[in-house]
């Protein structure tokens, strides 16, 4: 696959080295070594002589290889990252020819092109300094192209991350390391994007870091963000159609931040003060100007996390994000996250571990869905909260041989401005041990709490949870651009089941479910779990419904109704199909069930208190469908709502409908 070619897992994050690799280039393209296939190939100018201009900016100092291509497809080639000067490249079709392509400048000084190839042809890589300016060391990475972001635009301004193209190292205070990454933002949309400085008209930028060791993906550190302040016009993703001003980025256009303008603190800005969902900020923003010590607003990673000797087989990534108003406005927010590899050359820089470029940039993705590329059985999910932003969540179990499994989870909230406030994971009667979960620290001012959440294991029901929007505003939630990751040790083995989110901030539709591998708790205790979105009724409040009093050897319980308009009559009904459809019978709430719907549940209507509350009384045998009564069967998923008389603005009776409840029964 593309995604294997790009990081291949076996090689971890060392640079690829292909077979032509130890091969430093020729002064000329009569004498170029034949290298091929994929990799990174190493190069020196040192001593070489200019052969001539080149089509894209003044080429000197300069050397060619004799590359075979593997396969027919398109190829880029790059010195990102890679080399510590300005450099050109071009390609030809044999020597003497004119250039297939050139690039001068694609992510800061460094360059990239791409061009077709064919299967066993070989084709002419030429390599220098801008101007002749400079030689040395350096190496040509060469991959399969991405595919060409700009050749089916979004509508609206879309800006992604084309390329991370470099990290500063900035050293170490306090046992935290300070890094910076640099980003190439691409334009893949249909207008042109906003990018007006001293305003709230601007992208702004986030960066984190993540390590994934012995199964489990982290997230280890996160910076403050750059508000972006000049747009340039390149030619990165796709052909430019430059907006001639550095106060919008044109169709298709790219603009290199260097990780060194990125890391720089006087341009960073807090992550509390932005809505990811809208790109909403204010403008001028908290601690503008602001400067500090090595690792003030920027990438904070703690020195141990990144400790050769304690992580020896960790393998580490890059993520860059942007978040910018009209980009948000035109619903093209969820794309706009990247990462590429790390890799850990093993020295130090002012007391902290150094981090490189450990190859391409994975463009539209979000780090966590590097996880499965890396890991056999971890899968990714997306959580498209409705009407809001968006979550991705993952999982992967280890078989630990012993008879059990260590289940670890990660949830990641790309855009969601209501932010995750607790994650459930039904385990049944399993027996659970080692529970644990990580987070980044939020720093250098930002007021939410880095409090750890709480775990309670019971009803068949592991969940993880931090204070309530109530309890504390600023707690410590999953905010947009972070990712915490959950673990435990099971003696149940793996099987596919629903994972909830609960969300943070009020307003919100409700909890969410995501499928991934859970526990197989055969036998276990029942878990319950809201489901479908639900719309406010005349109180102001969504109703909601839950089991209590669960007797299963009894074959009962009660549903509890609550949030319902005072003294309003109704009925549960059920089914063994879930559904969503809005405004149903002219009702103002959802209708979450579909197939063969039992209406009455309990034999009765049931009449809410002047709190708000209804019990309904279940027998498990005694369960009605649209033609006759059937119990409950053991292994069985069933889905009850609540239906009631709503009273709104004193005109005639309407309904409402609670959420939907799903409960599975062992």
């Amino acid at each position: 696959s593309m995604r294997a070619l790009l990081f291949p897992a076996a090689a971890g994050l060392g640079l690829i080295l292909a077979s032509g690799a130890a091969a430093q280039g020729a002064d000329n393209c009569s004498g170029a070594p034949a290298i091929s296939g994929l990799g990174n190939f190493a190069f020196n100018t040192s001593g070489s002589t200019n052969s001539g201009s080149a089509p894209c900016g003044s080429i000197g100092r300069d050397v060619w290889f004799a590359w075979t291509a593997p396969s027919n497809d398109t190829f880029r080639v790059s010195t990102c990252g890679l080399v510590g000067f300005d450099t050109v490249l071009a390609a030809y079709a044999n020597c003497g020819s004119s250039s297939i392509t050139c690039n001068d400048d694609a992510c800061s000084l460094q360059s990239t092109i791409s061009f077709p190839a064919s299967a066993g042809s070989t084709y002419f890589l030429r390599v220098g300094a801008w101007n002749g300016s400079a030689s040395g060391p350096g190496q040509i990475e060469i991959s399969v192209a991405p595919p060409d972001s700009c050749s089916n635009p979004a509508n609206g301004a879309d800006v992604i991350v084309g390329e991370i193209p470099g990290i500063s190292n900035y050293g170490s205070t306090g046992g935290m390391g300070g890094y910076a990454l640099g980003t190439t933002s691409c334009n893949v949309g249909t207008d042109e994007l906003l990018w007006f400085a001293n305003s709230n008209q601007h992208p702004v930028i986030g960066q984190n870091i993540y390590r994934a060791e012995n199964g489990r993906f982290e997230q280890v550190g996160m910076s403050w963000l750059k508000h972006g302040f000049t747009a340039l016009q390149q030619n990165l993703c796709c052909s430019c159609n430059s907006s001639g001003t550095g106060s919008r980025l044109g169709v298709g256009c790219s603009d290199p931040y260097s990780s060194g303008l990125n890391g720089s603190q006087g341009g960073l800005g807090p992550r509390f003060q932005v809505n990811a969902f809208t790109g909403a900020f204010p403008y001028p923003y908290f601690a503008q100007g602001q400067s500090g010590d090595r690792v003030f607003k920027r990438i904070q990673v703690p020195n141990d996390d990144v400790d050769p000797g304690l992580h020896p087989t960790a393998l580490y990534f890059g993520e860059a994000q942007y978040i910018s108003p009209d980009d948000a406005a035109a619903g093209n927010g969820t794309n706009n996250v990247s990462w590429c590899p790390l890799s850990r050359p093993g020295t130090t820089t002012q007391g902290a571990w150094r981090l490189s470029i450990g190859g391409s940039t994975v463009r539209e993705e979000a780090a966590i869905e590097a996880w499965p590329t890396i890991e056999a059985g971890a899968i990714v999910a997306d959580i498209d909260v409705p009407g809001e932003g968006q979550f991705i969540a993952g999982s992967n179990v280890i078989d630990n041989g012993n008879g059990t499994f260590r289940y670890e989870y990660a949830v990641f909230n790309n855009t969601s401005d209501f932010s995750g406030q607790s994650f459930t994971v039904p385990v049944g009667s399993s027996n659970v041990t080692q529970i644990g979960m990580s987070f980044p620290q939020y720093h250098s001012g930002e007021p939410y709490t880095n409090a750890a959440w709480t775990s309670t294991n019971a009803n068949g029901e592991l969940t993880w949870e931090c204070e309530t929007f109530a309890q504390n505003s600023d707690g410590n939630a999953i905010r947009w651009g972070t990712t915490y990751s959950f673990w435990f040790t099971s003696d149940a083995a793996p099987t596919s089941g629903d994972a909830t989110l609960g969300l943070f901030k009020p307003g919100n539709p409700g909890d969410q479910t995501v499928t991934l591998e859970v526990p197989d708790a055969q036998g276990g205790a029942f878990s319950q779990s809201n489901y479908c979105q639900g719309n406010p009724n005349s109180s102001g409040q969504i109703g909601d419904i839950d089991a209590v009093n669960v007797n299963l050897p009894g074959r009962g319980f009660d549903l509890l109704l609550t949030r319902l308009p005072t003294n309003a009559f109704g009925i549960v009904i059920t089914s063994l199909t879930p559904g969503f459809l809005p405004n149903q019978g002219g009702s103002s709430g959802n209708l979450c069930v579909t197939g063969n719907i039992g209406r009455s549940v309990g034999g009765a209507i049931f009449d809410s208190s002047f709190l708000g509350l209804a019990f309904v009384p279940v027998d498990m045998d005694v369960i009605p469908t649209s033609t006759q009564i059937v119990a409950i069967q053991p292994g069985e998923t069933r889905y009850f709502q609540g239906w009631f008389r709503d009273q709104t603005g004193g005109g005639a009776p309407t309904s409402n409908f609670t959420v939907g409840l799903e409960m599975i029964f062992p």
